[in-house]
């Protein structure tokens, strides 16, 4: 399934904040909810015209998921201040998860592995990293 994505305008640039912003984007989750949200400037709340209905390339999503758990066996967290690294596809139908748990700074440099990439293309770096 394709993700779509919403390009909406206002009428009025006077109305418009913060100067200069006459466009805004609305990636739908759920279509309905996303339409509504689409039709309203963010900044003043007042109606858009939605200019474009497009669909996002299938570029790698990252994702940072925090790794800190607990079983409710003993106080406090576990691996607080840890993170997976998860990569998929726009609409999430495939999704890679690491195996090993990460600091902030070391994933944040592996996550610029992916920046640019198609999901196939990244899905090949993921393989041959191993993560």
């Amino acid at each position: 399934m394709k993700k779509i994505m919403l390009l909406s305008d206002c009428e009025d640039p006077d109305l418009i904040a913060p100067p200069g912003k006459k466009t805004w984007y609305t990636v739908v989750h759920d279509e309905a909810a996303s339409y509504e949200l689409a039709k309203k400037n963010p900044w003043v709340g007042l109606e858009s015209i939605i200019e474009a209905k497009t669909y996002l390339m299938d570029d790698c999503v990252v994702i940072f998921r925090p790794a800190r758990n607990g079983n409710g066996t003993h106080k406090g967290d576990s691996d607080k201040g840890y993170y997976f690294i998860e990569i998929c596809n726009q609409d999430a139908s495939i999704a890679l998860s690491s195996r090993k748990i990460y600091l902030w700074d070391e994933i944040v440099k592996m996550a610029d592995l992916f920046k640019g990439l198609s999901f196939q293309a990244a899905t090949r770096v993921w393989h041959v990293k191993k993560y």
